[in-house]
Protein backbone atom coordinates (compact mmCIF):
# COMPACT_ATOMS: atom_id res chain seq x y z
CA UNK A 1 0.00 0.00 0.00
CA UNK A 2 2.61 2.38 0.80
CA UNK A 3 5.00 1.81 -2.34
CA UNK A 4 1.55 2.32 -4.16
CA UNK A 5 0.94 5.90 -2.36
CA UNK A 6 4.90 6.69 -3.55
CA UNK A 7 4.35 5.23 -6.83
CA UNK A 8 1.11 7.85 -7.49
CA UNK A 9 2.99 10.54 -5.81
CA UNK A 10 6.09 10.32 -7.58
CA UNK A 11 3.72 10.07 -11.09
CA UNK A 12 1.83 13.31 -9.73
CA UNK A 13 5.10 15.00 -9.47
CA UNK A 14 6.67 14.23 -12.80
CA UNK A 15 2.90 15.28 -14.72
CA UNK A 16 3.19 18.70 -12.57
CA UNK A 17 6.62 19.08 -13.83
CA UNK A 18 5.95 18.41 -17.42
CA UNK A 19 2.76 20.50 -17.13
CA UNK A 20 4.03 23.46 -15.50
CA UNK A 21 7.31 23.68 -18.19
CA UNK A 22 4.30 23.07 -20.95
CA UNK A 23 2.83 26.06 -19.74
CA UNK A 24 6.07 28.02 -19.90
CA UNK A 25 7.47 27.32 -23.21
CA UNK A 26 3.93 27.79 -24.72
CA UNK A 27 3.14 31.22 -22.91
CA UNK A 28 6.58 32.35 -23.62
CA UNK A 29 6.65 31.73 -26.93
CA UNK A 30 3.42 33.13 -27.33
CA UNK A 31 4.42 36.54 -25.43
CA UNK A 32 8.40 36.63 -25.90
CA UNK A 33 9.05 35.80 -29.09
CA UNK A 34 7.13 37.99 -31.04
CA UNK A 35 9.19 40.98 -29.28
CA UNK A 36 12.62 39.18 -29.30
CA UNK A 37 15.79 38.74 -32.01
CA UNK A 38 16.94 35.18 -32.22
CA UNK A 39 20.29 36.44 -30.90
CA UNK A 40 18.43 37.60 -27.50
CA UNK A 41 16.16 34.47 -27.25
CA UNK A 42 19.61 32.31 -27.55
CA UNK A 43 21.04 34.53 -25.16
CA UNK A 44 18.71 34.39 -22.43
CA UNK A 45 17.40 30.73 -22.82
CA UNK A 46 20.37 29.37 -20.43
CA UNK A 47 19.27 31.74 -17.96
CA UNK A 48 15.82 31.28 -18.54
CA UNK A 49 16.13 27.66 -17.96
CA UNK A 50 18.27 27.29 -15.03
CA UNK A 51 15.32 29.58 -12.94
CA UNK A 52 12.17 27.95 -14.26
CA UNK A 53 13.80 24.26 -14.28
CA UNK A 54 14.85 24.69 -10.33
CA UNK A 55 11.05 26.27 -9.80
CA UNK A 56 9.31 23.56 -11.44
CA UNK A 57 11.46 20.85 -9.58
CA UNK A 58 10.22 22.54 -6.12
CA UNK A 59 6.89 22.81 -7.38
CA UNK A 60 6.89 19.31 -8.70
CA UNK A 61 8.08 18.20 -5.25
CA UNK A 62 5.93 20.13 -3.01
CA UNK A 63 3.02 18.87 -4.80
CA UNK A 64 4.28 15.27 -4.95
CA UNK A 65 4.61 15.35 -0.62
CA UNK A 66 1.40 16.97 -0.61
CA UNK A 67 -0.72 14.52 -2.38
CA UNK A 68 1.12 11.54 -0.30
CA UNK A 69 0.28 13.38 2.70
CA UNK A 70 -3.15 13.74 1.65
CA UNK A 71 -3.04 9.90 0.49
CA UNK A 72 -1.45 8.63 3.78
CA UNK A 73 -4.12 9.93 5.90
CA UNK A 74 -6.77 9.42 4.39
Amino acid sequence: MVRKNILAACCISIVSFLLNGTVFVISYNRLATPFLTEEQRVLNADFIMNVTVGAFGAVAIATGLSIYMLIRNR
